[in-house]
């Protein structure tokens, strides 16, 4: 039979060794060991469209940065809220958002009341970009020029249709603005999806629609559709002979979405920077950089996280009356 003291320090050896592991368990992660799992990038919108393009454009160089997989999925469901909501409440440590002005905006003048509090539950992690959006029309529209166009609306109020992703989502709240702007009553049909939409505007069966430049460039330059007009302060340089919605008589109009990161307001503050770190040497790359250039991006400084915060701040204080005063 074991001794009485061989037993204890059999005991101690035991509560020793039990202890380092609930240590180690304990221990929060570092610049030097997060992530230690997947990371997955969460798009609240389809397959295809302007944060999926560019998500699946930086996620295999943040992987190689990582050193862990990059995953990026499609959870579109309820205009943006279904992915939104569940990187909100998700508590792996490893689950961003690649959050837009849709989702971290716009929704929150739509939905009310708001199903979570997005607010407090999301934190800015990086931004990535800055894109306007593109007017579209068939590319059999008699119209030449926007004001021609505007001129076509006003003799039919009410009685044209015009295209958008879901409700709440950039290329909507553009067109719902823009219909103010120039004065003209449309009916408004949105889309699970914004290709869906831009597939009937070439079908004829509706009369335009906003774009994220991201995808509406291929449009044009493939002969599908026809540029009337873009929504940034200045001309993209992919499509130099259209217009500003700005040059055309509105001074005041100029329509943007954004691309960001957020992350769960849980995510530990060292995984917070060395994954805003990461996302700054990507942006850095020539190539990257020549490729979002391409699809309209404009580059503001580097953003630390407090600063992302800070924007999306300023975004709600100027977006949500608007948008709610125009949804009425």
């Amino acid at each position: 039979m074991p001794s009485s003291a061989r037993l204890s320090r059999r005991r101690l050896l035991v509560l020793a060794a039990a202890g380092a592991l609930s240590f180690a368990l304990a221990t929060p992660a570092t610049a030097t060991t997060w992530p230690t799992q997947p990371v997955r990038l969460v798009v609240a919108s389809s397959a295809g469209g302007n944060a999926d393009v560019v998500a699946r454009l930086l996620a295999p160089e943040i992987e190689k940065r990582l050193k862990q997989p990059v995953v990026v999925e499609n959870l579109p469901g309820s205009s943006g809220m279904q992915g939104t909501e569940a990187v909100a409440k998700a508590t792996d440590d490893h689950t961003l958002l690649v959050g837009t002005s849709s989702q971290l905006v716009f929704n929150l003048a739509l939905f009310d009341p708001m199903p979570f509090d997005l607010v407090g539950a999301l934190r800015g992690v990086a931004m990535i970009n800055k894109v306007p959006l593109v007017l579209l029309v068939n590319k059999d529209e008699p119209a030449a020029s926007m004001a021609a166009y505007v001129e076509s609306l006003k003799a039919r109020p009410g009685q044209v249709a015009y295209g958008s992703g879901p409700t709440g989502t950039t290329t909507h709240i553009t067109g719902m603005l823009w219909a103010d702007a120039v004065g003209v009553e449309l009916r408004h049909v949105p889309y699970r999806a914004g290709s869906e939409g831009l597939r009937d505007l070439q079908a004829g069966r509706l009369s335009h629609q906003f774009d994220v430049a991201v995808t509406a460039i291929p449009q044009v330059q493939s002969n599908a559709l026809k540029a009337l007009a873009v929504t940034g302060r200045q001309r993209l340089a992919a499509l130099p002979d259209v217009p500003t919605v700005a040059e055309l008589g509105y001074p005041d109009f100029a329509g943007y979405t954004w691309n960001s990161f957020a992350a769960p307001s849980s995510l530990p503050q060292v995984a917070v920077d060395r994954f805003n770190q990461v996302v700054a040497e990507v942006l850095q790359m020539p190539e990257i950089r020549q490729r979002l250039a391409g699809f309209g991006s404009e580059f503001g400084g580097a953003m630390t996280p407090a600063d992302v915060d800070a924007f999306y701040a300023d975004e709600r204080r100027v977006w949500i009356p608007l948008v709610r005063e125009a949804s009425r």
